[in-house]
């Protein structure tokens, strides 16, 4: 097994488990919809067309005015930009020739720009603070009310609960499309994703299903692209951190079974059927190059290519085996790579190029393909074709895992071959993980287009580093000094000791000079501490530089995001004593990759085979008892048991009261409720949240309530396992406010004394007791 797999495959312990309880990915889903933008208000425009003043419908000015936005841009310099949105204008004006810019006077919109822009800065600093905090309250009562879900017995985030306005199309690159008008959904466009439980959001929407096997939440069908669109759960949300973990767990998988696969491929190249060869070629490609398949795009997308779509022009066959690439990829990024590959793939890349063709499927396609004439070295070979061949080597492999995979040991390899100690400052270990970052971008072809003035961002990097210098420079002649002077008041000390004539003298002289000569090796001390600050600031601000410089044209986020397993990362982070989830990762993927932590930490309960904690469902209606099984009934069923042992404590006794005081809902503040599982039987309930005040303004109170079945109350295992789930939820709601430090405070403790192992466990109480479980 190889180093990545001995590290990184995580088995998942079976205490831990939060999934649901049947084979689908979700048992319920509650939301309240999502958001459909209003219109843009209405002003009553009119435009001079072809020199006929002309009053505008609600369309046609919406278009005009979003026109008018992009006046100062280079999109209306683009030919195609323009005679795209004019091709469409002028439908909606209802002229069957198209206008040219010429033709219409846009001075009227031009003006009203104009004076938006002029009336925004015209704003005081005071009343934009006003406005700014104005919008963000709205944005906060929106975030409230359509910003969440309850998905299997969780309250989780949407990454976005709004559909796109109307508006030109932007596109990508030389996306064929950019400039058209781009219609934004209505209520009657979107279905909705909810499970039977949920009730139905107010609006008009077209459908509401319920599909327990996906993620989204409301999608609609894009009017230009004709493609489906989505809002789905956010990345923190723990179904999406379980299947993120898993897609990561099958690259660890692939690096275990790479001799075989590349053997497979090696093997195949000589293969006597054409289409296999032709297969195990594109693979050899994909795994060689870092390639994508190619063929996921639209037929009406810009004229892109990967792996099975490269065409002849896009490759040169040169001396020394030396095959080199030149193509658009994904988002018309240029893919310019030399390859030297083996003899036997020298040979079929000639017979590919030789008999090229066009794709079949393409020809038939109806739709205006910008390439359905041109030959392809792999006409007729896609994702399913290739992806069916990768999984006849291994169950499960398609080909998006070879670059999660490469992306990954390229970062392992870099971080390895920087050499950084913990003793190192943190300024090399943010540099080591950049340049693996960069390492991974570099392989997967991440470029982009740098817009900025780079010689006025590296003049303030020089400027800076010049600075630091000089104060090095000066903290070093302070240390001088300061050595200087502790030596010569050493040596003053000696000739006044020895010129002494008593000893009481000499012992008045020595301790006056020890007083002295302490705080001159303080200041030595401090002046050297302060020039090894200067000298990291300078050392920072070098690599900050350096790296600056490739993030001009190497996109580091969407590796970092997509494609390097954060476990690897992490593990060097720990290694070398730093914490790189909060220190090099931005704030939305620390959220992410939260899971991360969260696996570091799971506490090891191999004494407690087949006990599982996961979160409490609610019971189903008897309608919907086939769907779903909740655990209410069972946890009501404890609560009479604990109440009978213990009636001070103040657990409600009924499925509606339970439910409404512990589950999570859409209308009240975050909380959860989980529940401890022997089999089919019931060992114990907690409930962590909502925040509450609990006078300290100090302290940011979350309640909690943790309970066991009473014959387990002193029972230490279970109530370690209990708090540590418990704190595992805490900390994954804790990564959304950074600026927070959630304690652990019970609203009501009365449950506390009467399970006084739960209490130790969870911090509540004082116990220096080391007893072991009967």
């Amino acid at each position: 097994m190889t180093w990545l797999a001995k590290m990184f495959i995580v088995s998942l312990p079976v205490v831990t488990s939060k999934g649901s309880k049947g084979a689908n990915l979700l048992e319920q889903l509650i939301h309240n919809g999502i958001i459909i933008p209003p219109k843009p208000e209405l002003v009553g425009l009119c435009l001079t067309i072809r020199g006929e003043k002309r009053e505008l419908t609600p369309k046609q000015e919406e278009m005009a005015m979003a026109w008018a936005h992009k006046k100062d841009t280079e999109y209306v310099q683009d030919p195609v930009f323009a005679e795209n949105f004019m091709a469409d204008f002028s439908q909606e004006l209802g002229l069957k020739d198209i206008l040219s810019l010429e033709e219409i006077d846009f001075t009227p919109a031009y003006a009203l720009v104009d004076k938006e822009r002029q009336q925004k800065e015209a704003i005081s600093k005071e009343e934009r603070k006003a406005l700014s905090a104005e919008r963000k309250e709205e944005r906060e009562a929106l975030k409230k009310k359509y910003g969440h879900a309850i998905v299997n017995g969780q309250l989780v985030q949407l990454g976005n609960y709004m559909t796109e306005p109307s508006g030109i199309f932007m596109g990508r690159g030389e996306h064929p499309l950019r400039g058209r008008w781009k219609e934004g959904a209505t209520e009657r466009d979107v279905t909705l994703n909810l499970s039977p439980d949920a009730p139905r959001p107010e609006g008009d929407w077209e459908e509401v299903v319920w599909q327990p096997e996906s993620m989204w939440v409301a999608r609609w069908k894009d009017k230009l692209s004709d493609k489906l669109k989505y809002i789905w759960l956010s990345d923190t949300a723990p179904v999406k951190q379980e299947r993120e973990a898993a897609k990561f767990d099958k690259a660890v998988h692939l690096e275990e079974e790479i001799d075989t696969i590349r053997q497979r491929i090696q093997d195949d190249l000589r293969n006597g059927n054409e289409q296999t060869r032709m297969v195990a070629t594109a693979c050899y490609l994909i795994d060689a190059l870092c390639l994508r398949v190619g063929d996921e795009k639209d037929p009406d997308e810009a004229d892109t290519v990967g792996a099975t779509t490269l065409r002849p022009e896009h490759l040169k066959l040169g001396k020394d085996n030396v095959v080199e690439f030149d193509f658009l990829g994904k988002d018309s990024v240029v893919w310019h790579k030399k390859l030297t590959v083996p003899d036997v793939v020298l040979e079929n890349l000639r017979e590919l190029i030789a008999n090229a063709r066009p794709s079949k499927e393409a020809s038939d396609d109806d739709r205006n393909h910008p390439t359905r004439d041109l030959p392809q070295l792999f006409p007729d070979v896609g994702s399913h074709d290739v992806n069916v061949y990768l999984s006849s080597i291994v169950p499960g492999l398609s080909a998006k895992v070879f670059r999660t995979h490469h992306a990954t040991m390229v970062v392992q390899e870099t971080l390895k071959s920087s050499k950084t100690k913990a003793r190192d400052p943190e300024y090399k270990k943010w540099y080591a993980a950049s340049q693996a970052n960069l390492a991974a971008a570099e392989l997967c072809n991440h470029t982009k287009k740098y817009n900025g003035d780079w010689e006025r961002t590296s003049k303030r990097y020089q400027e800076r580093g010049e600075k630091a210098a000089a104060r090095i420079e000066a903290y070093r002649a302070q240390v001088n000094d300061y050595q200087n002077k502790l030596k010569g008041l050493r040596a003053e000390a000696r000739q006044k000791e020895e010129a002494a004539t008593t000893p009481e003298q000499k012992k008045k002289i020595r301790e006056r000079y020890e007083k002295r000569i302490k705080t001159a090796l303080r200041n030595v001390e401090a002046a050297k501490e302060r020039r090894k600050r200067a000298q990291d600031a300078a050392g920072k601000v070098q690599c900050q530089h350096e790296m600056a410089g490739h993030k001009r044209t190497w996109n580091l986020g969407t590796s970092l995001r997509s494609y390097i397993d954060p476990r690897v990362y992490y593990a060097w982070g720990k290694s070398v004593d730093y914490d790189i989830i909060d220190k090099y990762y931005p704030s939305t993927l620390r959220r992410k990759f939260h899971w991360v932590r969260l696996q570091d930490q799971e506490v090891d309960m191999s004494d407690m085979n087949g006990v599982t904690v996961r979160t409490c469902l609610p019971d189903a209606d008897a309608q919907d008892d086939a769907i779903r099984h909740g655990d209410v009934d069972a946890v009501r069923a404890l609560f009479h048991a604990v109440r009978d042992q213990f009636p001070d404590i103040p657990l409600p006794l009924e499925a509606g009261a339970i439910e409404a005081m512990f589950l999570p809902s859409l209308s009240t503040e975050w909380r959860e409720a989980i529940v401890v599982m022997d089999g089919t039987k019931l060992l114990g309930f907690a409930s962590i949240g909502p925040e509450w005040d609990d006078g300290d303004p100090e302290t940011d109170a979350m309640s909690v309530l943790a309970i066991t079945r009473p014959d387990l109350a002193q029972i230490k295992s279970v109530a370690r396992l209990i708090s540590e789930s418990i704190y595992e939820r805490l900390l994954s709601y804790q990564v959304h406010f950074p600026r927070k430090d959630f304690v652990l405070i019970p609203r009501d403790p009365s449950w506390a004394e009467a399970f006084p192992a739960l209490a130790e466990a969870l911090g509540l109480v004082d116990n220096e007791s080391d007893e072991e479980d009967e």
